[in-house]
């Protein structure tokens, strides 16, 4: 079945999210004073034609149930700035925002900012466009970021790899925006909760099949290892596997842990699943 692309958002949801996201960005507090945060962290989740209504809610309650984790909100704070800048970001054909930048520097902010996800409405693509989305974050989404950060984090996740550019281009897009400061980390969500070799898949339209060739035996045979050779990027970047859709809140769970503590602080232990690091 062929997903909408062109989902209408009722105008009160969206009135009534901005709403909630403008009165909590804008509340006093001295770390808002200073205009800067640890962590500026972007959360690009995948929404295209495969993601339907319960894997979409599984990724949302997924990043929520994360973000109310008692060791995710002590990361959140183990900074010297004791806060991040978080936003949502999802795509397919295009990317669009579907929670702008919003900080958060407490068990309280967390708690409010998981509630607004599992609130958002549905919204769907078609293909899967990761180079597209990744140069939609170097023109949008990071220029500029509205509060200085000390780093910048890009959290890509998704079930395919890209079937609307070329390899190359993704990896351009990957290296703009890693030339400009950020690090990007993987999150590729398994069908079938296995490694499979990748396969010929369909191509957006106006796209050449000579984009798109199968690995070779040396090269991103598997989607771990696509993501591994052309979104990973930036000092420290690591790609961690979800077991399928079920799977994505534990890996979400230990990816934010990995990503968001603060050089020096105590960390969880890592998870026995493979996790590749940039090297």
């Amino acid at each position: 079945m062929t997903a909408n692309a062109n989902v209408t958002i009722p105008t009160a949801a969206v009135l009534l999210l901005a709403a909630l996201v403008m009165a909590f960005l804008g509340r006093p507090s001295s770390a808002h004073a200073e205009d800067a945060v640890d962590t500026a962290l972007v959360m690009a989740v995948d929404i295209s034609q495969s993601v339907d209504e319960m894997r979409y809610r599984l990724q949302m309650e997924g990043i929520a149930q994360a973000l109310e984790d008692p060791d995710v909100i002590r990361v959140v704070t183990s900074g010297p700035r004791h806060a991040i800048l978080f936003t949502l970001i999802g795509w397919a054909d295009t990317a669009r925002v579907l929670l702008p930048w919003t900080w958060i520097a407490s068990a309280s902010d967390a708690a409010a900012v998981a509630k607004m996800l599992r609130s958002l409405p549905s919204t769907s693509g078609e293909y899967t466009c990761l180079g597209r989305m990744l140069k939609y974050l170097g023109d949008v989404t990071l220029n500029p970021v509205p509060v200085r950060a000390e780093r910048i984090v890009v959290d890509v996740s998704g079930d395919g790899p890209d079937n609307c550019t070329s390899v190359r281009y993704v990896a351009d897009q990957r290296d703009r925006l890693v030339r400009g400061g950020a690090i990007i980390n993987g999150l590729p969500i398994l069908d079938d909760d296995a490694e499979q070799p990748l396969q010929r898949w369909n191509r957006a339209p106006g796209s050449a099949q000579e984009e798109f060739p199968l690995p070779s035996k040396q090269d991103a045979g598997t989607l771990p290892r696509w993501y591994e050779r052309y979104v990973m990027g930036g000092e420290g970047a690591f790609v961690i596997t979800a077991e399928g859709y079920e799977d994505f809140a534990r890996a979400i769970r230990r990816k934010f842990i990995q990503e968001i503590a603060w050089p020096g602080s105590r960390t969880l232990p890592v998870s026995a699943q493979r996790t590749a690091t940039a090297r």
